[in-house]
């Protein structure tokens, strides 16, 4: 019996007027929309696609898709909702208050909702349009990038990225302006719906959700193969497009959620289900066709040689002289022998990638004939040169664009990093007030501590960095080729706690007190193959100062016989902790990505080892042990040397990856009393007061996220003008909290800062002679005042403290942000 998809696909990027438009929503859409058409097992499942864009995205236009379309899905059809556009927030009528706290309800932003008469479509009514769907029992599933968050602000956005949230509607809202009577707001506020960690409140009929990320984070824009998209919707569907048919849910979220937080700073995507077993089962309930171990090279009329795989099937887009390599072998040739590249007739080179189909140049075939068609397996994938903005002030500029093109072996330019315009940039190098930051492209937030100085050493050193960070994160993005016939859950990673097994996708293991002492946390790695062959597998620890360990396993890797355990280091317990350099510094949470690289054939992942951002940098030799694809591509990353030249005795490997994040979290400290002081960052002390109950970090909040003119700072800050800036506050290396804003959590009593007790912090930073330092809230309000010390420091001084509210970031419910307007006089 032929099953039905029903999808309404929604992405909207151009806006009425005020909310301004976005750049990656429709290219989400369009994306997903040809992966459907492309992919879905048309034997068995009939696809039905409605999709609204733009001006054809109105509220009603929503609705109409969610009650005339996706409601005829039966219990045996699939039901998929997605949505790319703004996020954001509107006042909640008081009939909802018991669901609501903060009183606003969570909303998706239509084409028409901000115009003259209209509304945003509500979390509620959302729900109510789940639950109709879900009346005929079909497997529901539900995507949406945008932001969920609570945090309004007001202002424009960086021309170079954008979030996805809209300003919070102030407006109060008539009761009957929403899509349900009067009668079932009784029964809508009564618990019938539920709340969860997306922001999202959804109704309880069996659903799974994919969010892009917390209700107290943004979900950003992305540049990918040269054009904007969502970070989330990105990743996600490369994820699926390199899985040879069904993936879990569990799965998919897994490897999206390590690229996005590997790649984007302050966004973790987030996965809900009603049932939570339902996350094992398949994406869109086992629609996606699975792909035979091989592509097909024929004649093709209008595009010449082609294979049967495009975009699509993940076959990335030629980059930079790099492209996808493939040995092709006679078409009667049994699969079980296509891993013997001796018995290769020739080669294939991918020049173009459509979305179905990739045109390629043959080499090396003797009595190429038109008729003729082969069997073609991948043995080399791009590795293109990550892309670096060079922008600021021109001496620094300067050097570091020569250093780049030196720093390579021989003095080349260098192998890992290449100068580009703004859309293809993967990192950004600023040279700003006599320093070097390097950034990622959405926002100034430096990824590393800053190198003082414009001369050839720092910049050096700048580049060098850069190379370490595009080696680390060529790692982090490692996945498997298109034609992969392992199953993703074939060895399973399970993180031992406490004699509990966790296999999540990210886990959070915190620090706890004992006789007055930290102690770390503690847990076992465990590998289990539950496939029916023997497997190969390695886990590398990539750190969040840029290292890659391989030491879990002797020797970098294990073999698994088919239903075979094995315990990293021997079952030995594992301590997670946050380097002691950081702890002095102020830094309270550390990420390591725990990477499982599974393969058919033996490989060497100490290949991929570097150690920690400003180390020496050294390549293992490529030894005889192993002869395979994967450690041929290994030791390109790290070694960069290339090859166009397959190896007689060369296998070819089938692999695949998968992840988990670990987050190791030391709980905030409390504010001191008496003469204490607290470091909050190197160079930054919080001085102790006699009355406040407070626990206090430093944190930094973006200017530029997937936010409708929500960016979450004071207007005075986005406001650009002349003079004025957020002040930032010593950054050291790796770090995640440091930066621009003071936020204090668990706060009991913040009446008690006044001007005769002010709050006090004091920084190594001195102030220039032109320079005013003025400590605001969220809403402009001036806070106190700062000043220089005779030693040289800057004494900010705090003499009242707004509300604490729940617009917070993290997961501790209120707080309140101290920002800091730093001003220079102009002349």
């Amino acid at each position: 019996m032929t099953r039905n998809i029903y999808a309404l696909l929604v992405g909207i990027d151009e806006y009425v007027s005020p909310v301004p438009a976005l750049k990656g929503c429709v290219n989400d859409i369009t994306a997903i929309a040809e992966y459907l058409s492309g992919r879905v097992a048309s034997d068995r499942y009939q696809i039905h696609l409605r999709t609204l864009l733009n001006q054809d995205a109105t509220r009603q236009a929503i609705i109409d898709g969610f009650r005339q379309h996706l409601c005829q899905a039966g219990s045996e059809d699939v039901a998929f909702f997605y949505y790319a556009g703004h996020g954001s927030q509107e006042q909640s009528p008081q009939e909802f208050w018991v669901l609501e706290p903060d009183r606003l309800d969570e909303t998706l932003v239509c084409y028409d909702s901000r115009s003259l008469g209209g509304w945003d479509l509500a979390d509620k009514e959302l729900a109510k349009l789940i639950a109709e769907v879900a009346e005929k029992n079909p497997h529901i599933a539900i995507i949406m990038d945008c932001c969920h968050s609570g945090s309004g602000t007001r202002g424009d956005l960086e021309t170079e990225t954008a979030v996805r949230k809209a300003p919070i509607d102030r407006r109060q809202r008539p009761l009957d302006s929403f899509i349900f009577s009067f009668a079932e707001v009784g029964q809508l506020s009564s618990g019938s719906l539920e709340k969860n960690s997306t922001g999202w409140t959804l109704p309880t009929g069996q659903h799974i959700l994919l969010a892009a990320c917390r209700d107290i984070e943004e979900a950003k824009e992305y540049n990918a193969d040269g054009q904007s998209r969502g970070a989330f919707s990105y990743f996600l569907l490369d994820t699926l497009k390199k899985a040879n048919g069904s993936l879990s849910y569990r799965d998919l979220f897994k490897r999206t959620n390590a690229l996005v937080r590997a790649k984007v700073t302050a966004q973790s995507p987030q996965i809900e289900a009603t049932v939570m077993g339902d996350l094992e089962q398949a994406f869109l309930g086992g629609a996606i066709a699975s792909r035979i171990s091989y592509f097909t090279v024929s004649y093709h009329k209008d595009h010449g040689w082609v294979i049967d795989g495009g975009s699509i099937h993940g076959i990335p887009q030629p980059a930079t002289g790099e492209t996808t390599i493939l040995a092709l072998f006679p078409f009667d040739t049994p699969s079980e022998q296509l891993c013997q590249l001796s018995a290769a007739i020739g080669e294939a080179q991918v020049i173009k990638v459509l979305p179905q189909l990739s045109k390629v140049q043959i080499s090396s075939v003797r009595d190429l004939d038109l008729e003729m068609t082969f069997k073609a397996v991948i043995t080399n994938l791009p590795l293109p040169p990550k892309g670096v903005l060079i922008i600021g002030e021109e001496a620094g500029v300067d050097l570091a664009r020569n250093a780049l093109l030196t720093v390579g072996p021989q003095n080349q330019h260098s192998l890992y990093v290449r100068e580009v315009a703004t859309p293809e940039a993967e990192f950004k190098l600023i040279a700003r007030n006599g320093e070097y930051l390097i950034t990622r492209p959405a926002d100034d937030r430096p990824l590393v501590a800053p190198i003082r100085g414009y001369n050839s050493m720092t910049a050096w050193q700048a580049i060098q960095r850069l190379e370490h960070i595009a080696r680390w994160t060529n790692i982090a993005e490692l996945s498997s080729p298109a034609t992969s016939r392992i199953r993703p859950d074939a060895v399973q990673m399970i993180i031992d706690r406490e004699e509990q097994e966790f296999s999540d996708a990210e886990i959070r293991l915190e620090y706890r007190q004992e006789n007055g002492r930290w102690k770390k946390p503690s847990f076992k790695v465990k590998l289990q193959n539950t496939s029916d062959r023997p497997l190969y597998c390695a886990v590398l620890d990539l750190t969040q100062q840029y290292k890659v360990d391989s030491g879990l396993f002797e020797a970098g890797g294990v073999w698994l016989e088919p239903k075979q355990e094995a315990w990293a280091l021997g079952g030995q317990t594992l301590y997670a902790e946050i380097p002691y350099e950081l702890l002095t510094q102020g830094v309270s949470e550390y990420t390591d990505i725990y990477k499982l690289i599974v393969s058919t054939s033996e490989f060497d992942a100490r290949l991929l080892e570097q150690d920690k951002l400003d180390l020496r940098h050294t390549t293992r030799a490529l030894g005889g042990r192993q002869k395979g694809t994967l450690n041929r591509l290994m030791h390109q990353i790290q070694s960069r040397k290339l090859t166009t030249i397959l190896d007689e005795e060369e296998e070819y490997d089938d692999w695949v990856t998968s992840q988990i994040t670990i987050t190791t979290v030391r709980p905030q400290p409390s504010i001191p009393r008496g003469d204490a002081s607290l470091i909050l960052a190197t160079g930054v002390k919080l001085r102790s007061h006699p009355s406040l109950k407070a626990n206090a970090r430093l944190i930094t909040v973006n200017q530029s996220t997937r936010d409708v003119g929500n960016s979450m700072l004071p207007p005075m800050l986005q406001s650009n003008r002349l003079g004025i800036q957020s002040f930032q506050f010593p950054v050291t290396r790796g770090l995640e909290q440091t930066g621009n804003v003071l936020e204090l959590t668990q706060v009991e009593n913040s009446s008690v800062v006044t001007p005769a007790q002010p709050l006090k912090l004091i920084v190594d930073t001195p102030l220039r002679s032109q320079e005013k330092l003025l400590p605001i809230s969220y809403d402009d309000l001036p806070l106190g005042y700062a000043h220089s010390t005779l030693d040289g420091k800057t004494e900010i001084v705090l003499e009242r403290l707004t509300e604490p509210v729940s617009q917070s970031s993290g997961y501790l419910g209120r707080s309140i942000k101290i920002f800091f307007a730093l001003i220079r006089e102009t002349q």
